[in-house]
């Protein structure tokens, strides 16, 4: 069940089934632990397209983890009644993710055991991991560490090596998963990327995460 504090921060960003979203909206009510009221907002055109679902995934901004799913039961007065709803927890490997592009830097150790820093290109951002475009000549299960420069406060954050890929002669292709990173951290992540997606009108919440990528 969600605290009173939650509660009376009723932003939320709505997604159709297939992850897609759609509109902002204010949770107005939740009553116990499965209906809620949900009021689109955001437009003429993202609140039709928001009271004509019939599944809605809603997620709050302000906390990564809390994301659920709902049944719309019934449309009245501009507000979206929900039943069956549940939350999405973590092991579920829901993650909003965008293609994102930035330039920044990754350090890694190489054969002298040096720190080096070499420029990379990211194309794919979640708050599970990125994916990114370097000349460095990375390994699969190394970690290393990349900077963001897309947060509110710049982050860096320690990576994993999951897939690697030539794209040419000079530049290699990258998926990393993020190791260890703190809610805070999470938070800012998921808040650029809402941001950004925002800002363009489109976003999409993928099940799964960066090791199914």
């Amino acid at each position: 069940m969600m605290s009173r504090q939650i509660e009376e921060e009723t932003k939320w960003m709505l997604f159709d089934p297939a992850y897609t979203l759609v509109a902002q909206g204010e949770l107005e009510s939740k009553r116990g632990d499965c209906v809620a009221v949900l009021r689109p907002e955001g437009g003429k055109d993202k609140i039709k397209e928001a009271m004509q679902m019939r599944i809605v995934f809603f997620s709050w901004i302000e906390d990564p983890d809390l994301i659920y799913r709902g049944e719309v039961t019934s449309r009245r007065g501009g507000r979206l009644y929900l039943e069956n709803v549940t939350r999405m927890t973590r092991d579920t490997g829901h993650h909003l993710r965008v293609r994102m592009e930035f330039k920044s830097k990754v350090l890694y150790y190489a054969g002298d055991r040096k720190i080096h820093a070499a420029p990379l290109t990211s194309f794919d951002l979640s708050a599970g991991g990125i994916a990114f475009f370097s000349s460095a000549e990375l390994e699969i299960g190394q970690e290393c560490e990349v900077v963001i420069p897309v947060t509110a406060e710049m982050l860096v954050v320690r990576i994993k090596i999951l897939r690697t890929e030539i794209e040419d002669a000079k530049k290699w292709k990258y998926a990393a998963r993020f190791l260890e990173l703190s809610n805070e951290e999470e938070t800012m992540i998921r808040q650029a990327i809402f941001s950004e997606q925002w800002r363009r009108g489109k976003c999409r919440l993928l099940s799964g995460t960066y090791e199914g990528r």
